[in-house]
């Protein structure tokens, strides 16, 4: 044998043993239900915690959501959802009371920071992914079930969600509790009523109406329904106590939504129903408008990185859908998947209830040698683990400059060592699916660790509404100051400056400022004219406190503004 033989023997040795290595770790934990859950929620953990109190409100919904916490702690109605003096009644109560349960554990009163409204989604999303693991055990196949909670948390999109104080990471832990006691009724012989099964099924769905409305109801009636026309038989169900479930059911949502119905006389059903769930099934709204299709062609990426071995597996499980786990993936995600496609508002969430069951068939496909590794889309998908992470780092170099600030040097690093480590990932590919995707999830988490812990954090002139309330306390030397924004009207600016801040143009600016003391105007470039007009008008002297620049993303622009007090207040 020849040198260059000989090395390139003992290379593919190393890559050898190392695949081994993995799966033998992958067996010996699978082998073990705490064992495998532990890693999961550690994984998940890893995964989700970098940023969660770094970065700032994510306008529009995030702040939306914790500022109606906000007020509800401030002043204790805990039946009545509002926004300023807005009623907000797109989605029920039950984000809020989790919200307000998690300033209440830690005791931060209403004017906690936006992490701790974060919390609840942080333990919805690990929840979530240890749930994807029961509901797969399901099914018999400890490895599968160990690979399908950690695909589940390597996921970019609940990462996401897990980031953000609101309803999805919640509601997809309730929808998950409902799959799993529903996959084991479906697979049981028995006719006969599991209460402990009935009780799981029921409470979650009741749970997730509180979230979210029908949505949970939505995904659970897809397997529900078409397992039992398959079948050609509903007798089965009855394992789930129907009639005393839909009590039981009725008994957890019932006592909010009526108290509610009688509070708003109606208007809250009129706005959550008839204008916000409705009317996103037959218009687009708030801008968010895609074509059919749209959620197939971002699987890439919010499902990234398990999209790659979903897609070269496809076939494989396509092959084999009368085999139980696949028939329930399967029947869980296409109806509902065209549902989402057909509606003209798209947001990207709204798909997420459906990825756990994704990467269950992933997770079958993987540990059944379902993976297809040979062809140019089988190397194009195994070079996915450290596209998006080198991506990521031309992005944060390119973003910054154009920003004016000086890029994060660490961050950049820690997405080169993930870029690195996805090479890995694409390396074992071909020799070992299952090596390469336990590879390819330590890349997502140094990943997450880089772009949400190190990058976004540091970019300071997306902060507006931090940098405005910052500038305005600095500007007044009182108590309890009032601020006014003229030309910036997002919801984080409400939740940083406080609940009482006035959100108008220049004229209102102007008027506001001259009505009382300890108060601060910030007005945004294109409100100049007309904010000084009126202070002339109304015979108002004023003084430049401050000037905040920052891009605005909602809007995609660089905006300035200048910060007003009253002469008299100028400390």
């Amino acid at each position: 044998m020849s040198k260059a033989e000989a090395t390139a023997s003992g290379t593919g040795t190393i890559w050898s043993r190392l695949a081994t290595t993995i799966e033998n770790g992958v067996d010996r934990i699978a082998s073990s239900s705490a064992m495998s859950l532990a890693l999961i929620a550690i994984v998940a953990l890893l995964c989700f915690l970098p940023g969660l109190t770094t970065l700032p409100p994510v306008d529009r919904d995030e702040p939306r959501f914790a500022q109606a916490t906000h007020q509800m702690v401030e002043t204790g109605n805990y039946l009545d959802i509002r926004l300023q003096e807005e009623t907000r009644y797109k989605k029920p109560i039950g984000i809020y009371w989790l919200q307000s349960i998690a300033v209440w554990a830690t005791g931060t009163a209403p004017d906690a920071p936006i992490g701790v409204y974060r919390l609840p989604s942080l333990l919805g999303a690990i929840l979530a992914a240890c749930l994807t693991w029961w509901l797969a055990i399901a099914f018999g196949r400890p490895r599968v079930a160990l690979l399908a909670g950690l695909l589940m948390a390597s996921t970019i999109l609940i990462g996401i969600e897990a980031r953000l104080a609101k309803t999805d990471a919640v509601l997809l832990a309730t929808i998950l509790a409902a799959h799993g006691a529903l996959a084991r009724a479906w697979l049981s012989k028995s006719v006969e009523r599991n209460w402990r099964l009935a009780t799981i099924f029921w409470s979650a769905l009741g749970l997730s109406i509180l979230i979210k409305g029908p949505l949970g109801l939505a995904a659970i009636a897809c397997p529900l329904v078409l397992l039992s026309v398959i079948g050609g038989s509903f007798r089965w169900l009855k394992q789930l106590a129907p009639l005393p479930g839909l009590i039981w059911m009725l008994v957890i949502v019932a006592p909010w939504f009526v108290a509610i119905g009688i509070a708003s006389k109606g208007a809250f059903f009129e706005e959550a129903v008839g204008r916000d769930l409705i009317g996103k099934v037959v218009s687009v709204q708030e801008s968010h408008g895609a074509p059919p299709g749209a959620y197939f062609l971002l699987l890439f990426f919010t499902f990234w990185p398990v999209a790659a071995y979903l897609s070269t597996g496809v076939s494989w499980i396509m092959d084999r859908f009368k085999q139980p786990a696949i028939l329930y993936a399967v029947v869980s995600v296409v109806p509902f998947w065209l549902g989402v496609e057909a509606m003209p508002t798209k947001l990207p969430h709204y798909v997420l209830p459906l990825y756990p069951l994704l990467a269950l068939a992933t997770a079958l496909a993987l540990d059944g040698g379902g993976i297809r590794t040979t062809g140019w889309f089988a190397r194009f998908a195994a070079s996915g683990a450290a596209l998006l992470p080198f991506a990521l780092a031309i992005a944060a170099v390119v973003i910054a400059i154009l920003l004016g600030e000086t890029p994060s040097i660490a961050g950049v690093l820690v997405l080169l060592i993930a870029t690195a480590v996805g090479l890995v990932s694409a390396r074992l590919f071909a020799m070992s699916p299952i090596a390469s995707a336990m590879v390819a999830i330590l890349a997502a988490m140094i990943t997450y660790l880089g772009i949400f812990g190190m990058v976004l954090p540091g970019l300071q002139h997306v902060r507006i509404s931090e940098s405005l309330a910052r500038a305005g306390h600095a500007a007044l030397d009182c108590a309890d100051p009032r601020f006014v924004s003229a030309g910036y009207a997002e919801p984080s600016l409400v939740l940083l400056a406080g609940t009482d801040t006035v959100l108008t143009d220049g004229v209102g600016a102007a008027t506001f400022l001259s009505e009382g003391q300890c108060r601060a105007a910030f007005v945004e470039r294109r409100q100049l004219p007309s904010f000084q007009e009126r202070a002339e008008d109304l015979g108002m002297m004023v003084d430049a406190a401050g000037t905040v620049r920052g891009y605005a993303i909602n809007g995609g622009r660089i905006v300035e503004f200048q910060v007003f007090v009253p002469r008299s207040a100028t400390p």
